[in-house]
């Protein structure tokens, strides 16, 4: 697989829970080969209620997702969804 992002690109992607669709956005905090442990990326001080993801070794390449919480939060969480979902955001789009 080709890297398509880099680290500090901003991302977004749309996803479902519940029968409710959010589009998410955030910054690439890191690439995770295949058959790595991601668990080694993310911040010490990131509590678990933090980790959006399964922390299982996968066979696939993906991206740790750094989103913030958002409003007066300073709160981080980490995501890791499908490569194929995300999305570049180009610069100056805040939608």
């Amino acid at each position: 697989m080709t890297t398509k992002f880099k680290r500090g690109d901003v991302v977004q992607w749309t996803s479902q829970s519940q029968g409710v669709t959010t589009t998410k956005r955030g910054t690439v905090h890191q690439k995770v080969l295949v058959m790595h442990n991601p668990k080694h990326f993310i911040p010490k001080e990131a509590k678990p209620s933090h980790i959006k993801f399964d922390l299982r070794v996968a066979g696939f390449e993906r991206y740790i997702i750094a989103v913030p919480r958002g409003g007066k939060s300073q709160i981080i969480d980490y995501y890791c969804p499908k490569p194929g979902l995300l999305q570049q955001v180009e610069e100056g789009d805040n939608q």
